[in-house]
């Protein structure tokens, strides 16, 4: 009897496993206009023909994306093969995702239709509340500025879950703004608490934005995929947790930033639109000069502010002087104190006359946002002493000249050139270079090229002999100068830039060989690449390894344990791709 009853489960058992089931899934079946999301057909045998729905209402923005997985229950081992789609809604209303065609074992099975309802969009904080493990926000150190004082600004992701590599889905486009992004070499991550949980927070992304014009200025949305790790709630063979990577869609709303136009009220007549704070110095290199120098005019500008768009003013000089091209220098930095730096304006001038002359007054004027006035730093005024030389026509008798008076003087060459001081080199009538001693060493040197060119040539005979091997050391060169940067970081046993430095190796890298854009990047776009590029699926293994170990360090504390093996393994890994691809 117990024997019956074990062969009667062992029947039901394997009729339940050869059971077919195809079946369709979305995370949900009420999105939101614009939104992304993910439609799945899986089936539980090999198929063939598979034949997808027409989707209808939507836009299909990626896919089929195939994938097969196996595990093991109670029942024995399963099997799962499943093609996805990456939709978005554009327009309103409720629409009928059709049913979907495969066939197995002889026989064409279909899945059921789905509806999907599209509502209108919401506002990013109710769309954040959804998962309270993920938060993004837009942070900005002024919502009220006047128009040129600069604001800085940062997108900051809230997370407590394991996250991947984040890309952005959409950005603002601020317009009325000149933006300047900060580069930092890696994200710094710290906690901070919202309403009592503790999160690691990390400004993905930071920069400084200056109004150009007054008004309400809103510069857009945020939008940002945020692949993360989600526990499946099933086991290996091993007993392990399986885990599926799901991506989420974050949404931000930028501040409304009110720009304030400068006043009129005491605005000076030779004000530039520089804003901010900044101190002014003009020096002239000598005041006593003869008519065979030069002297020097140089005019500096450095504080915080507007700088990068601040003018420099134009001094007036005297029509005795030939003024050259200026040399212009400038230097500016950006960060949480917003914009500051230099602008320095050299001015070679060259009399042409003799006498007495007079350089005016320079001001430079600038709107003070605390001060909440315009503030003018004016120079002192310069007397040049010109020695030697014929007085000018128009100015005979008059001791000094002013920056607006008026002459016309005919143009002299820009060019000064120097008198040469020695005679060149003269030949004699008998000076023969036949059997000279430049003839026997022009014709060594010959030799010497001749059998460079023939060691040259017969190593790249032996390379082509080989193609294999030159494919190998072309990979490994290319896989060197990728890894440069991680590299010295290595050396210098700096474990977060040598992880960030690594990572950007990575994904500069594939971003060339595969003409991946920044914003498409993610390890399943990656890996699905490569698959189809024909790379080998114990190498793609491999990669996803590295380059997850690489980014987890980028927001946990990173050591040098492993820093060596994960920089060697990069090296192969990048040498074998190269070799493979």
């Amino acid at each position: 009897m117990k024997q019956l009853s074990f062969y009667i489960a062992l029947f039901i058992s394997f009729n339940s496993l050869a059971q077919v089931s195809f079946t369709v899934s979305v995370a949900s079946k009420n999105v939101q206009q614009g939104q992304r999301f993910a439609v799945e057909f899986k089936v539980n045998q090999r198929g063939e023909s598979f034949q997808a729905p027409d989707f209808t209402g939507f836009s299909v923005l990626g896919g089929p994306n195939t994938s097969v997985s196996t595990y093991m229950d109670n029942s024995g081992t399963r099997f799962n093969l499943t093609y996805s789609y990456i939709l978005q809604a554009n327009n309103l209303g409720k629409f009928t995702i059709g049913p979907a065609y495969i066939k197995t074992g002889g026989q064409t099975y279909r899945t059921e239709s789905i509806d999907i309802t599209v509502s209108e969009k919401k506002e990013a904080a109710q769309q954040n509340a959804k998962n309270e493990d993920l938060i993004l926000k837009a942070l900005v150190s002024k919502q009220s500025v006047y128009q040129g004082e600069p604001i800085y600004a940062r997108y900051r992701l809230y997370f407590r879950t394991e996250i991947g590599q984040q890309t952005f889905r959409e950005e603002p486009n601020f317009k009325g703004f000149y933006r300047e992004n900060i580069d930092d070499k890696r994200i710094e991550t710290s906690e901070e608490y919202i309403n009592g949980q503790r999160y690691v927070a990390a400004d993905l992304q930071k920069m400084v934005l200056i109004p150009q014009q007054s008004g309400e200025l809103k510069p857009g949305n945020i939008g940002l995929n945020v692949p993360i790790r989600i526990n499946s709630g099933r086991r290996d063979f091993f007993g392990f947790p399986i885990t599926r990577t799901s991506t989420e869609e974050l949404n931000a709303d930028f501040p409304t930033i009110e720009v304030k136009p400068l006043p009129d009220k005491g605005r000076p007549d030779n004000f530039s639109g520089a804003v901010g704070r900044y101190d002014f110095k003009v020096s002239l290199s000598n005041t006593e000069i003869s008519t065979d120098e030069s002297i020097t005019l140089r005019l500096e500008i450095n504080g915080t502010g507007n700088i990068k768009l601040v003018d420099i003013p134009q001094p007036e000089f005297p029509q005795a002087f030939e003024v050259f091209d200026p040399e212009i220098t400038e230097r500016s930095n950006v960060g949480s104190y917003g914009m500051k730096g230099s602008k320095v304006i050299e001015y070679l001038l060259v009399p042409r006359y003799g006498g007495t002359y007079k350089i005016d007054p320079i001001a430079f004027s600038y709107f003070n946002p605390q001060s909440k006035s315009y503030e003018t730093i004016s120079s002192n005024s310069y007397e040049i002493k010109v020695k030697g030389g014929q007085v000018s026509p128009n100015l005979a008798g008059q001791a000094q000249m002013g920056g607006n008076e008026k002459e016309e003087v005919n143009f002299i060459s820009k060019e000064i050139l120097f008198i040469k001081t020695k005679a060149g080199r003269w030949l004699k009538n008998d000076d023969r270079f036949w059997l000279s001693q430049g003839f026997w060493g022009s014709l060594a040197l010959l030799l010497l090229i001749n059998l460079g060119l023939y060691f040259f040539w017969t190593k790249e005979n032996n390379k082509r002999a080989n193609p294999s091997a030159l494919r190998e050391q072309k990979a490994a060169k290319k896989a060197a100068k990728r890894l440069k940067n991680a590299k010295k970081a290595l050396d210098q046993n700096q474990a977060a830039e040598f992880y960030q430095a690594l990572l950007e190796a990575l994904w500069g890298y594939f971003s060339d060989k595969l003409k991946m854009p920044a914003h498409e990047q993610s390890r399943e776009r990656l890996l699905e690449e490569l698959a189809k590029r024909g790379l080998s699926s114990p190498t793609q293994i491999r990669l996803e390894k590295i380059i997850e170990q690489a980014e987890m360090t980028r927001y946990t504390q990173a050591t040098m344990a492993n820093a060596q093996n994960d920089f060697q393994e990069a090296s192969a890994i990048l040498t074998e791709i190269e070799g493979e691809l």
